[in-house]
């Protein structure tokens, strides 16, 4: 009995791991720059956006959308705003995948329009629904 059960344990194992790394909540947490990934439902598009970098330099975002409804072909870098502060953050780029398809990665950034310092509103449009993520910087010294 201990050949059976022992394939079935290491089985259940396995599927009990794996539901935990595909599966789990959507719960915010911190990315490198100290600020929560976020993840969004933009219709039947679901977003996740986490920063990577806001400060002085600019504002790196890496992006990713998943769907399996239609093609993904918003223009991001065009469909993107960023405002820092009450100003507004311009010269968005977008690298990674192109439009089309069901998945696209990348990072969004954009260039710095004064202090990295107060409220933080990324807008991404081109989608079913418009994405708001916000978040807080601490005030510049």
């Amino acid at each position: 009995m201990r050949r059976v059960r022992r394939p079935a344990i290491v089985v259940l194992l396995l599927l009990a791991s794996l539901l935990v790394a595909c599966g789990g909540s959507q719960a915010a947490r911190p990315a490198s720059s100290g600020l929560a990934t976020r993840t969004f439902s933009a219709g039947a598009v679901e977003v996740t956006v986490e920063p990577l970098a806001v400060d002085a330099s600019g504002a790196i975002f890496r992006v990713a959308l998943d769907t399996h409804s239609s093609e993904l072909s918003a223009d991001l870098a065009k469909t993107s705003a960023l405002e820092i502060g009450g100003r507004a953050w311009g010269g968005a780029t977008w690298t990674g995948d192109g439009p089309g398809g069901h998945h696209r990665q990348g990072e969004l950034r954009f260039q710095t329009a004064g202090p990295a310092a107060g409220d933080v509103r990324l807008t991404i449009g081109g989608l079913p629904a418009p994405v708001v993520a916000t978040w807080s910087l601490p005030a510049s010294k």
